[in-house]
Parts: structure tokens; sequence; C-alpha cells
């Protein structure tokens, strides 16, 4: 028993001599990072410099990386470590030697992260200049591949965008993007067509490449943090100074920072003063049309309830909950109303509580008229204590200017029994600014939400969420009530807004399409927000003989707005004299001339937009460019995965996508990276040549 109580003691002693003299050899921390997935654990002695010091990160801590001096020299292993240290001694350009033990688990206190623990600290030298920043390609980063960069100082090739604001509030997080806006799959991807052009909206051929365009989204997608693990913090950080808010689609003209991990997601930590982030924010103005004989508007008004119109009734079913937060949400319905200045609206989501004195219908148009005039304004009355047909506590309604369109006939609502929960109602106009009137109709929809579904109407794992089923049914239904009410009464001219609750290339939009209607802007034009992925569940779809005779634009002044500054939580805070965030889907604005030519009139805001078909068909690439003058010059260069150019054009955006479409058929099957720029933007897009 003696012998072997002495073995084991010989043996502790052993490994302790041996741990100990593994911590007093500097090891360069690539060797402890490796090439792997998980740096080696064990006990190490460091040596580096402070990158980045966090008091306020969980664990608190701080980052230390090898200059290129003591780095290993493996391009494949990362040179820092993340330190952990309840309240941090060292500062920032301190060169330290640090013992302790290296872990990298699920588990606090990595986290997924590599992490130094039990550290023991002592400062070599202070003001010590920093590595050099490693710069990550923007076309070519991917979050699945960014281990070799843990903890490093890093910096972006170009601008990155931001995608998601939800998380800045409550934990001080933007989600970027480094090849501009994150798509909902379905804006690009048609689950059943390939190429996305066909109008198919039965079966699942094209599904792969939904979650394909989905770990894409992923693959680009990363956190910008703001250093601290602290919830709800204020002052919320990043907002812009003048507007006091930061949208989806603002940008950071050069990211630095540290790249660090922790709740799956990789993210860049802030760094002071010069290296600071900067965000660019840009709120675009109402959209303008040229010579037009009408203006059209969609507008979802956010579960409008007026509570019993004499001030009392709160809370009410959906909407606000007291009568001073439905006055703050009243005033930034009101107010983006007034600003769009349309002559006729399609009303989403508003009380379906009849047309009385005291209805929601009548409270808008009593608002408008106060702030535009007497009689500037009326309502289609579509019922006097509810509208017929309807199972929902909201309703679609019209209102609009009888000094600019006369009603027609009677209002029309879609009589079938269940396909809709809120039918389709229509409305016939007559023009009243042209010496020449010209008669239209305006169809107001709301199909089925994505929210719920069962049996078949249950999410089938295509990118269309829950009840495409019940959408679907409700999109013919539509095409039904068009050609068998809606035109039979009096027009050819019909345009057909509201909330299909379904994106760009989803079924519903292609049963549309496949009965002869035009959906008036392109997939790029996106109108909702939803967990970070840009989609347009808001359309204007038009009868063929409205192409060229109607433009479309949306006014995004709530889908990119954090839902912070919205009525119901921002309460006393609301900017009630603001449009911006008085709902969460953006309007949809539609300039008529019957007669000749309509465009919209192009804001300075607006940037190029380089559309790509992420499965194009075999052939030529398929993309689409828009910019915002049609004239601007415009550079696209076409580099093969490994960095060889292998096509140059210059010119206007048309110019630039008809020649693409002639001169990459011959180019081999593989990935490519096109590169779109012009003054002041650069912009890169990955496309697959099958």
């Amino acid at each position: 028993m003696k012998l072997f109580t002495k073995t084991l003691l010989l043996v502790a002693a052993y490994a302790l001599a041996s741990a100990s003299a593994q911590a007093q050899q500097v090891t360069p921390i690539g060797v402890i990072q490796g090439s792997g997935a998980l740096a080696a654990a064990g006990t190490y002695t460091i040596e580096g410099v402070v990158t980045g010091v966090y008091a306020g990160l969980s664990p608190a801590g701080f980052y230390v990386q090898n200059d290129a001096a003591d780095a290993d020299g493996n391009a494949a292993t990362s040179d820092a470590l993340f330190v952990v240290q309840t309240s941090p001694t060292v500062a920032v350009g301190d060169q330290v030697r640090i013992t302790g033990a290296v872990e990298e688990t699920a588990a606090t206190p990595s986290f997924g992260q590599a992490v130094l623990t039990g550290p023991a600290v002592a400062v070599v030298s202070v003001g010590h200049a920093l590595p050099t920043f490693t710069t990550l390609d923007n076309a070519t980063f991917s979050s699945a591949a960014a281990e070799q960069y843990e903890g490093m100082l890093v910096q972006f090739s170009a601008p990155v965008t931001v995608s998601d604001v939800a998380a800045l509030k409550s934990r001080g997080e933007l989600t970027l993007a480094t090849q501009g806006l994150i798509y909902q799959p379905t804006q690009f991807v048609d689950p059943n067509d390939d190429p996305a052009s066909g109008t198919s909206s039965t079966g699942t051929g094209n599904v792969a490449a939904v979650g394909a365009y989905q770990a894409a989204n992923t693959a680009r997608s990363f956190i910008l943090d703001d250093g601290r693990a602290a919830t709800n913090l204020l002052p919320i950080p990043y907002l812009d100074a003048a507007t006091q808010t930061v949208r989806v689609g603002s940008t950071v003209a050069r990211l630095r920072g540290i790249l660090g991990y922790g709740n799956s997601k990789w993210r860049v930590q802030p760094l002071a003063g010069p290296d600071a982030p900067v965000l660019t924010v840009v709120r675009p103005p109402v959209p303008t049309f040229g010579p037009i004989a009408v203006k059209v508007a969609s507008f979802n008004v956010l579960n409008y309830f007026n509570g019993d119109g004499a001030g009392a009734g709160f809370p009410t079913a959906r909407g606000a909950t007291t009568l001073a937060d439905f006055n703050r949400q009243r005033s930034k319905i009101l107010t983006a109303l007034t600003q769009m200045n349309a002559d006729v609206v399609g009303l989403i989501e508003i009380e379906n509580d009849g047309t009385g004195a005291n209805s929601a219908i009548q409270d808008i148009v009593n608002g408008l008229n106060q702030a535009l005039g007497a009689g500037t304004y009326a309502f289609v009355n579509d019922g006097i204590l509810r509208q017929p047909n309807n199972t929902d506590l909201i309703h679609c309604a019209i209102i609009y200017k009888p000094a600019v369109v006369t009603a027609y006939g009677n209002v029309l609502i879609a009589s079938a029994t269940g396909i809709f929960e809120r039918p389709p109602v229509a409305q016939l106009f007559i023009t009243n600014r042209t010496a020449a009137p010209d008669t239209f109709a305006l169809v107001v929809n709301h199909f089925k939400s994505k929210a719920s579904g069962s049996g078949a109407n249950a999410d089938q794992g295509d990118g269309q969420g829950p009840s495409n089923l019940r959408r679907k049914g409700q999109a013919t239904g539509l095409v039904q009530f068009i050609n068998g009410t809606v035109k039979p009464v009096g027009t050819r001219y019909v345009v057909s807004v509201g909330d299909y609750n379904a994106n760009y290339e989803e079924d519903p939009i292609d049963i549309l399409r496949a009965a002869g209607l035009v959906v008036g802007s392109p997939a790029s034009s996106a109108s909702y927000v939803f967990s970070g992925l840009s989609g347009s569940l808001d359309h204007a779809v038009l009868t063929p003989n409205l192409v060229g005779h109607a433009a479309v634009e949306k006014w995004h002044i709530n889908a990119s707005e954090p839902e912070f500054l919205e009525y119901d939580e921002a309460g006393t805070n609301t900017n009630t004299t603001s449009p911006f965030r008085s709902s969460d889907h953006d309007p949809v604005l539609i300039g008529l001339n019957f007669r000749s030519t309509v465009t919209a009139t192009r804001q300075p805001y607006a940037a190029v937009q380089m559309q790509v078909f992420p499965n194009p068909a075999a052939g030529a690439f398929n993309l689409f460019i828009a910019a915002p003058a049609p004239t601007l010059p415009l550079t696209l260069e076409v580099v093969s995965l490994l960095g060889q150019s292998v096509l140059v054009l210059q010119g206007t955006a048309a110019e630039l996508q008809a020649e693409i479409s002639q001169r990459t058929a011959h180019l081999a099957a593989g990935t490519y990276v096109l590169r779109l720029s012009g003054a002041a933007f650069s912009q890169v897009q990955r496309v697959v040549k099958l």
C-alpha cells in the first residue's frame, strides 16, 4: 500500500512539474489555437499585446494578440485569445506575459470561444503598437470559416450593411451583412421553379435552393456588439445623433474591431477612438412621380382600433391599450398619410366596426380633414355596422379625395365564403383631373398570415411558412373576383394592393402572375423585416395594360426602423410628429398616368442595386441592375474564386445588364464573384453558374 501511494505521489509530482514547465515556456497563441475547431486545452504561458479591454462582458476580460514577430506564422490559426479577468487590470497597448489555463467549450466561461482562465498577468511594457488588422474580404467572408480569426483585430474590405435592429435596445446588438441586405430566400428563389421566372405554384423541385440561399445568408452575417453584456442599457448604442435611430440598410463604411464569439454567433466587439464603428443612417423622403393622373397608396395601419370612438373603450381587442397610446398611434398614422398625400388609399388592419360616426375609418378621415381641410378625404362605405363576409376583427378599407376622383358605383366585396378571413374590397373610380376621364379599380387585400397553420396548412419546410395553401386559395379567389366581379362593372384597369403575406417568389404571387397580372416592383423592393430577413409581403399587382403607365415605389418608413420607436414601446418618448415606425409594414405608392408613360423620380438616397438570382439557368448569368440615374456610369467585374478577373464591363445599368447576358454564356460552370462599382459605392455578390 505504501509503495502504491508513493508511486501515485511521484506521478502527480511529475504531472505538476510538466505543467509548470509548459507554463513557463512562452507558446505562440496560434499553436494553442490550432487549425481545428477547438483550441488545445492546457496550461500555457503566452506573450502578446492587449488589443481590447471589456469589463462589461460576461465573463469580463480582455483580448491579447501576438504581433507578426511572435506569431506562429500560420495563417490558418488565430493569433489571439480572450483572457477571463473579473476586473481587468491591463490597458490597450500593454505588452503582457500571462500564465493560465486555456479551454474552449460550450460551458461557462468559454461559451464556444477560446479563453484563458485563472490568469497570472505581468505587464512587460506599455504603449505598444497594436498588431496589424487582418482584412476580411467581404466577397469571400463566411461565418462558417471564421475560426482562424477568432479574437483577432479585423477590418472588412468594403462597407457592411445593417440587416437587423431587433436586438439593439435589449442587448446592444446589430446584425450586419457583408454583401448588402439579407433577404428572405423566397424573395428570389422560387420553391417550384428554376429559374424563378416561372409561374408554377405546386411542387417542391427547387426547395433545396431555398435552403442554400438561407445558408448563404447565415454565412455572410455576424453581430456588431457593444462590448457589454448588460441588457436594456441607456443610452442605446449606435443611434444616429440627428435622427436617434439605426435602420436596416444603414452602413458602416469601415468596420474595425475584434472578432469574438458568443451565444453561437460571431460578433465584432467595438474599439474606441478613431476605430470606433461609425454608421451612416439615411431616412428616405416620400417617393415622387413624373406627371400622373392619380396617386394610389396602400398602408397597413397596425391594428388601428379607436376604442368606442368617444375616448373610452380601452384596452382594445388588438390595438392600443390606453387612450394616450391610441393618440400617439393616431398622430403617427395621420402624419404618414398626410405626407403620402395619395388620392386613393387602401387601408389594411383597420378595425372592422363599420362606418358610423364613431368608427375607426371615420376617425381617420376626420383626422386627415382636420389637417388638410374639410372634405379633403372621404371613405368608401363598405358596411354600416361591419363589413359583410368578414370573419375577422379587422378589415380592408378605402379612403379617397373626392376632388381628384369620383367613386363610381357601389363598393364591391368578394362574396365567396370560406376563402377569406378578410375579403378583398374594391371600388371603381373616375379621374377628375384630366379632360378625358379614365376609370380604374382599386382592390385592397389582406391574405392569411404566416403565423399559424395545421394539417395541410402546416409549415411545409419550403420557405413559405404556415398557411401557404390557404393563401394560394385566396390568390385564386382574388383572380376570380377581379375577372368575374371588378372588371365587368366597367373598367379594364385594375390596381390590386395590400398585404398578401407572401414574398415575391411564393406560390400565391405566382398564381397572380399565371393569371396575367404583373407585380409592379422588383424583388429587391422589400416592405417587411422578419427575423432579420427583408422581404416583401406588400405588393401592387397590376393588370398588364398598366405596365408603363404605372410606377410603384415603397416608402421605407417602418420595416427598417427599430420597434422601440413604435408608440406602444416608446410611450411618452414617441415622436408623434414623425411618420417613421408608424407601423410595421412599409406603405406602397403607385403613380398612374393612363395617357403616357409614368416613372418614379428616383431619390438621391437610392443606391444602385444588383439583384442576382441564386439559381440561374444554364448559360448566361441571370441578374438585374437598378440605378438611381439611368446614365450613371458603372463598372461590373466578374472574378473567379481563384481571384482571376474573367470579364470587365463598363456602362449604364441597362448596358451592363444587356452585355452580361451575351458575354457570360461561354464561362465554365462554377462560382463567381460579381463586383459592381461606381462613384462612391461598391457592391459584391456571388453567382453560381450551372
